[in-house]
């Protein structure tokens, strides 16, 4: 069953029926919005079936939490052509889906809008991109087919504006041509979640499987059933940097209430676990910077790695095993004893003397060249009480979780190049990285934000895009961002 709708945008409604128009999509196109707390947003193609299982799986969802349901409309068609008969005989969207359509620009709070009256093509390869300023200040959302998710930078004082798409809720319909393939791949059985909860707002992907069912938070939801108390198969989390990990974050991430007590995961994966704050090699010649860490008892680098490794037994549950990935602030504890004297660096000489023994005992040759251990591992496995329970990944090895790869930090890209999400994308293969600490997604690539203030000493001070968000990784393979704002991670 099908009905038509001829205007991407509601006009008057006595025009509306002047035109011929059925009248339960005269009130669709002028639906307003009730005052929820949760809206599940998608999006749904032109002359094109409802993937019937999401459907009612979404359905489930908004009854069981109290959600309203939002179906932006697209058209698979070029917008600036004439209008033609054909264009008219395929202006119809599923009958199921009348009483939740919705074309128009709507604030959802004082800091997001639903972008329900712009029309993007299916198949465009990056949808997000040109609409970084139409939404002004405020965060939006775009209804497509592909999941995509980029910050927006804006001044220190502010959180960054997100970009996000939806997902779909319709069958993967193109044509059988470059652009229609590819937009046939990136197709998802998708959704955006959002919460509005004291003056902020909390957004969630789903992703359904091939079967119309989805994960969220710790449940799984089908068409007519749910099962509670899932846990995440693992939490690859944003960027620690223990000596400036935000109170919040920890209070969000590991409190009570907060993410690991709720969502159980099975795996913590940590980037950049440890600063290196007290060496770093940024700061040689920085004198002041140099005197406050010295005034500070920040200037130890022992001390500093001993402080990080029991921050990670504080916070590694029992049961639950810690990874960490490669990062490029932990190794900078090699590159200090590769490139310092010892003789002038009293405080930490006999640490390095005992770190530069063991690496010039473990130095060998091997078919790849030489190699020695990594002394951050070195130390790790030493001092931390739950070693047993950690794994330290050494440069470009894999950990895959569901198919997805989890031992990318993201500093380092393809053939020695710089990594972003956008080369991470392009891998082939699913992937989360950090190094950025701003969330985003692209094609494959999931990136992490930070657990650090929005603001450090070496983010400069013109806008920042940076955000507390961690992944989380369904059992059924499927991701979601879960930001942190301030202690909250969720509505």
């Amino acid at each position: 069953m099908a009905c038509g709708w001829r205007g991407a945008a509601p006009v008057g409604l006595e025009a509306e029926k002047a035109k011929g128009i059925d009248k339960k999509l005269v009130a669709a196109a002028h639906r307003r919005l009730r005052q929820a707390k949760r809206f599940v947003i998608t999006s749904a193609q032109n002359a094109t079936p409802v993937f019937r299982p999401f459907f009612n799986s979404l359905l489930n969802y908004c009854k069981l939490n109290r959600a309203e349901l939002v179906v932006i409309p697209y058209r698979y068609k070029n917008v600036t052509s004439q209008w033609t008969e054909k264009s008219q005989a395929d202006d119809w969207w599923a009958a199921e889906l009348v009483p939740y359509l919705y074309n128009r620009r709507r604030d959802l709070d004082k800091h997001l809008v639903l972008l329900g009256d712009i029309m993007t093509q299916p198949t465009a390869s990056s949808p997000l991109q040109g609409f970084e300023t139409i939404s002004g200040s405020k965060s939006a959302i775009i209804g497509h087919p592909k999941l995509e998710l980029t910050c927006v930078p804006t001044p220190q004082s502010r959180l960054p504006k997100i970009l996000t798409t939806t997902g779909a809720v319709t069958e993967r319909n193109y044509v059988q041509a470059k652009a229609g393939k590819k937009g046939e791949f990136h197709h998802t059985f998708g959704a955006c979640v959002v919460e509005l909860a004291d003056r902020l707002f909390h957004m969630r992907q789903i992703n359904a499987t091939n079967d119309g069912t989805f994960c969220e938070l710790d449940s799984e939801y089908g068409p007519d059933w749910v099962e509670r108390g899932v846990p995440l198969e693992a939490l690859n989390m944003g960027d620690t940097h223990e000596e400036f990990v935000s109170p919040a974050v920890v209070k969000a991430t590991f409190g009570e209430g907060g993410i690991v007590k709720t969502l159980k995961p099975k795996q913590l994966i940590w980037h950049d676990l440890h600063d290196f704050y007290s060496r770093n090699h940024h700061h040689r010649g920085e004198v002041f910077t140099n005197i406050a860490k010295q005034q500070n008892g920040l200037d130890n680098v022992e001390a500093g790695l001993r402080k990080t490794f029991a921050f990670l037994d504080q916070y590694t549950p029992k049961g639950v095993k810690s990874v960490i990935v490669n990062s490029n602030h932990p190794n900078a504890l090699a590159r200090w004893i590769k490139e310092s004297d010892w003789r002038s660096d009293p405080v930490n000489a006999p640490f390095y003397l005992r770190t530069a023994l063991a690496m010039t005992e473990a130095a060998r040759m091997t078919d790849a060249g030489a190699t020695t251990i990594d002394p951050f591992t070195h130390w790790g496995k030493q001092w931390l009480k739950a070693a047993d329970r950690v794994v330290f990944l050494k440069a470009g090895e894999s950990y895959v979780i569901k198919g997805i790869d989890n031992g990318f930090h993201g500093h380092e890209g393809a053939n020695g190049a710089r990594g972003s999400i956008k080369a991470f994308g392009k891998v082939g293969v699913k992937v989360i990285i950090g190094h950025g600490h701003s969330p985003g997604i692209r094609d494959g690539a999931f990136q992490n934000g930070t657990s650090t203030p929005l603001r450090l000493e070496y983010s400069g001070g013109g806008p920042g895009s940076w955000m507390n968000t961690h992944t989380g990784i369904y059992r059924n393979g499927k991701r979601t961002l879960l930001n942190c704002i301030g202690p909250f991670w969720r509505g």
